[in-house]
This record gives structure tokens, sequence and C-alpha cells, in this order.
């Protein structure tokens, strides 16, 4: 007799299983929506904040980034691509920025409703749930600090100015170099700064040790206040804080056509380093077409000159000497395009003469142009900025500080409290 064979029991239908991208994208959304990633995110916006501080960054000061392009050829382009001269508007700030408040976001809208139901449940109402309020409170504080800083952005602006001494700047948008506005700017407040004076002093090694502008500032023609604008050191002035960004070398190349024309009398502003600085001067004036004038020079306050050389040496101003190089030709500023004024595009252009000329030296050209070396200042370079979202972030800090504190240390004022796992968190 055969024996019936045994019933197999049915196989559960087999769920189908996801396609692998979905299934990445699912691992991924539940890596970024923990604290840890979050945190990660945290300390990768740190270290691209200090890189801005380490680098000249364009909206504070676009001479020091010139001048560093100028001393750094090879890595200049490449931090430029990835916007490391605007840090807080470059991609990898952007993209590290969205990232962590997504991370944020996602935790939170777990732990709010979970907290809300430990909340209504009296068994669970003790200091480990307030700990966990708290810390809710600290991560949403970081919300609060976006809207200061984008209401900061869209109400305020930050402007640039170089001043030479003796100089004034008036605080309206049509006398700023650079000037960025949000689209909530309002009117400028329109007073002015007077430059009295500006001071350098220099490390041994020839490093800023500091520097100071010397100021006086003018409201409706009255002085309102003197003051000394340092490094680090701000001076506010209704609502607008003035910082220190830099500073350098302004000489003034006096030129004369052979009819006896001055086509060209005033400080210069040069950038670069305080020890080896570049400028350009542009006279138009000077001719029509080709026979329009441009000279770039070096100026060099300590030069150390060996044999037929000539090199720098310290910023301090002991023996300084102007090399300019004069060239004859159309400067192309009514082509219409922009054109960068510490530039000089020399391919269409006639060298006439170059040379080295001290203070007070004088030079006529074999076609009769003359120049004169007939002066030099110092010129400081000013940020302007009006951040009106300050308040927003410094509550946005002192709320998330307190709220920190709070879920770090309640639990430890009385007998260890443990919170039951939320069913959301736990998975």
């Amino acid at each position: 007799m055969i024996a019936p064979s045994p019933v197999r029991p049915a196989m559960p239908p087999v769920a189908p299983r996801r396609i692998r991208p979905v299934r990445v994208l699912a691992r991924a959304w539940r890596e970024l929506r923990k604290m840890r990633t979050a945190i990660i995110l945290l300390a990768i916006l740190a270290l691209l904040a200090v890189i801005g501080t380490l680098l000249p960054q364009l909206p504070q000061n676009p001479r020091g980034v010139m001048g560093y392009v100028l001393r750094h050829p090879a890595t200049a382009p490449w931090f430029a691509r990835l916007g490391l001269f605007d840090i807080f508007s470059s991609w990898p700030f952007i993209i590290t920025a969205v990232l962590m408040y997504t991370s944020i976001g996602a935790s939170m809208f777990i732990r709010v409703p979970a907290a809300w139901r430990r909340a209504i449940d009296p068994a669970q109402r003790n200091r480990g749930l307030w700990a966990e309020v708290a810390s809710i409170v600290f991560h949403a504080s970081f919300f609060i600090l976006l809207v200061g800083v984008i209401y900061g952005k869209a109400a305020g602006f930050l402007g640039n100015a170089a001043v030479v001494e003796g100089d004034s700047f008036v605080e309206a948008r049509a006398n700023y170099d650079n000037l960025s506005e949000g689209t909530l700017a309002t009117d400028h407040a329109g007073f002015e700064v007077k430059v009295d004076s500006f001071s350098a002093t220099y490390w041994p090694t020839g490093a800023p040790k500091d520097f100071t502008s010397r100021v006086r500032i003018y409201d409706g023609g009255r002085l309102a206040e003197t003051k000394n604008i340092q490094v680090n050191h701000y001076v506010e002035y209704r609502g607008v804080k003035i910082y220190q960004a830099g500073y350098g070398w302004a000489p003034t190349l006096k030129i004369e056509t052979p009819d006896g024309r001055v086509v060209e009398d005033g400080p210069t502003i040069f950038i670069g380093e305080p020890q080896f600085a570049n400028g350009v001067v542009k006279a138009p004036s000077a001719g029509p077409g080709d026979q329009q004038l441009g000279a770039t020079a070096i100026f060099i306050p300590d030069p150390q000159i060996s044999d037929q050389s000539i090199g720098p040496g310290t910023p301090q101003l002991r023996n300084p000497i102007l090399l300019v190089r004069l060239y004859r030709g159309d400067l192309h500023l009514d082509s219409g395009q922009s054109v960068n004024v510490f530039a000089l595009d020399t391919s269409n252009m006639d060298l006439r003469w170059r040379g080295a000329l001290r203070v007070g030296d004088s030079v006529v050209t074999p076609d009769g142009y003359k120049l004169s070396f007939t002066g030099l200042k110092q010129y400081t370079d000013l940020t302007l900025n009006k951040d009106p979202g300050i308040p927003i972030v410094l509550a946005a800090f002192v709320i998330g500080l307190s709220a920190l504190l709070i879920s770090l240390y309640l639990p430890l004022m009385g007998p260890e409290q443990h919170l039951a796992p939320s069913r959301e968190l736990t998975g």
C-alpha cells in the first residue's frame, strides 16, 4: 500500500523586491533623518565657514580677492570654481545647508508627534519628557536662525568702498565700489565717512600687526562721531556697521601731454600685498582713438636692489619706488563692454616708455609726454553692512543654548527617569 504524500503548507506570496534605486533612496532617507547625520552636516558647515575666514571674500573684500588671484595663479581658479571666494553663496555651502535643514526637519516630523503622545500620557510626564521637549526646541531654534538670516539678507545690504586718506565716502547706493542689496532693502542713511588718516604696524616678519583708520562721521553736515576703525573693532552708526576690511597704497602719477595738458593727476588705488602692489592708470582724455594713454605700475615701498634686479622687501615705507610702463593706443572705453579698472589690455597698444620713479621724480619720454611721481597716500578698504535680522539670530542663539542646557542637565536633577521608546523612532 502506498502511503499518501504529505500535504505541503501553502507558501505565502513573496512580496516583489523593490527596485534597487528605490531601496537606495529609502536607505538614504533613513540615514538623513538621523540626528547624527545633522550633526555631521553642521560640522561641515562650520568647516566651510572657517574656510571663509581664511580666504578673502568677494562681498566684503573684492580687492583682496583680486590680490589673492594675482599671487596664487595655480590654486585661485580652482577655489573660484568651487565658490570659495563667496563661501556663503557657494554650491557646497548651500547643498550642505539644505541637507542639514532637511535632516532636522525630518527628525522633528517624527519627534514632535511622539513627544505629544507622551505628554498626554500621565505615566510618562517626567523629567525625561521635558528634556525631550527642550531638545526639540533646540533643534527648532535652527529654523528661527534661518528666518533671521533670510530676513537680514532680504532687508539689509553689504557694500565695499576704498577711501584714500583725506577723502570722504557718502553712504549712498551710487558711491559703493561693490554693493549687494536685498529685495526688501530701504533707502540708505546718507551719512558721510571722512578718513583723516591711516596707520599700519607690522611684525618683524612683515605680516601686518594692526591697521587703523581714523574717521569722522558727519550726518547732515554735523559732526556726529570721531572713531578708530580696526580689525575686529567696527564702528556702528544708524544701524550700519563699518568694518576695516583691507588697505593699500595709492600713488599719484601725473601725466602731461606734449602740448602741456594734464590728463591724469590723482591718487590711484593699487592692489596686492603692501610690499608689492600693482596698479593701472588710464588717461582717455589724452587724445582720440590710438592717442589715448595707459600705464601699468608696480609700487615697492622697500625695494631690495641687487645688481640689475629689483625685488620686494618689507612693507615699511623706507625707499619707495614706482616701476612704470607707459602705453599709447585705444583703451576701448567706449566699446559698451564693462572694463576692469585694475587691468590694462596692451595687446593693441605701443610701449612708449618704461623705467623707475621715486617720489618727486619726473621724466619726459622721447615723444614728449611728461610723467611725474608727485605723491603717495594710503587707502583704507571699508565694508559697510546693515543686517536687521541680527536680533532674530541672537534670539535663536539664546533660545537654542537655553534649550540645549535644559535637555542635557534636566534629567540629572533627580532620580534617573527614562521614557518608553517611541514606536516611530525604533522603526
